[in-house]
């Protein structure tokens, strides 16, 4: 299986994309939240389907055919995962990932925040999730883990850079 999970981080490292996605659709949209929610994501898009069919088969997620990126290009296969099987995904890649490493250790980071968020979150016994409001402190570091990926999946070289 190792020989496997390292294919697929070479992979990832080469054609995928690991960051976190903000959601405020409920905060503009439905008006029934004031906090956005963070979600880790995985994704890679490849010109033939065999890597992605093999990363779906393994982690679960969304397989499907994409439109090109650019005008006369080719259609792309798409896999994505998030949330719990991305978490999953990045635990078991993260010790053949090189390139994209720091991207996985920040939605793993993520990853633990959330888990903090849903034990305040939950009362014992009561059963359900979303009892209460996420600590303020919390969706602040929710908040730093999504500005990070940000900043770690920057493209091209930034001015500031030397």
């Amino acid at each position: 299986m190792s020989l496997l999970f390292a294919y697929c981080a070479g992979v990832i490292d080469s054609d995928g994309t690991i960051g976190v996605k903000r959601n405020t659709y409920s905060m503009r949209v439905v008006g029934d939240s004031v906090q956005p929610t963070y979600s880790e994501r995985v994704c890679v898009k490849q010109v033939e389907p065999q890597a992605v069919r093999l990363l779906k088969r393994l982690f679960g997620g969304s397989f499907y055919l994409g439109k090109p990126q650019v005008a006369n290009g080719r259609p792309l296969w798409v896999w994505q995962v998030t949330d719990l099987r991305a978490a999953a995904c990045l635990r078991a890649l993260l010790p053949f990932l090189r390139i994209k490493r720091r991207q996985a250790e920040n939605c793993l980071r993520l990853r633990e925040v959330k888990e903090e968020s849903k034990r305040a979150r939950v009362a014992p016994g009561r059963g359900h999730a979303g009892a209460a409001r996420r600590p303020a402190k919390l969706g602040t570091r929710m908040e730093r883990f999504y500005v990070r990926a940000k900043q770690l999946n920057v493209v091209g070289r930034r001015k500031d850079a030397k």
